[in-house]
């Protein structure tokens, strides 16, 4: 596997649901402190909820940017450049058989 393999795969099993368990752990965390413990008349745990509750949209919009990058940065990087190579990218038209009956790459009977 090549190192750029590598970096989009740590980066989309790894590092995105990480940002996006942050992110929920300070939501949940924030409503708790905001309705719950909040309610109860605490102004200053309401007011601290309040800001975990922010602080959770940021880090899931973070998550979120962060996925739509490595998503960007795999198309960007299956891309060929090279237009002598046939790949679906590349706009050349495949081969398309004309009869079921050719099989690729079969031996000739000559």
């Amino acid at each position: 596997m090549s190192l750029f393999t590598l970096l989009m795969v740590f980066l989309t099993k790894y590092l995105v649901p990480v940002l996006f368990a942050i992110g929920l752990i300070y939501f949940l965390y924030g409503v708790i402190e905001y309705f719950i413990i909040g309610s109860g008349g605490d102004e200053e745990r309401a007011e601290h909820g309040r800001e975990l509750f922010l602080k959770s949209i940021v880090w899931i919009v973070l998550a979120l940017i962060a996925h739509l990058l490595v998503l960007l940065i795999g198309w960007v990087g299956t891309l060929s450049f090279n237009p002598d190579i046939n790949t679906p990218n590349s706009g050349i038209a495949p081969h398309v058989q004309e009869s079921i009956l050719q099989v690729p790459n079969a031996p000739s009977r000559e």
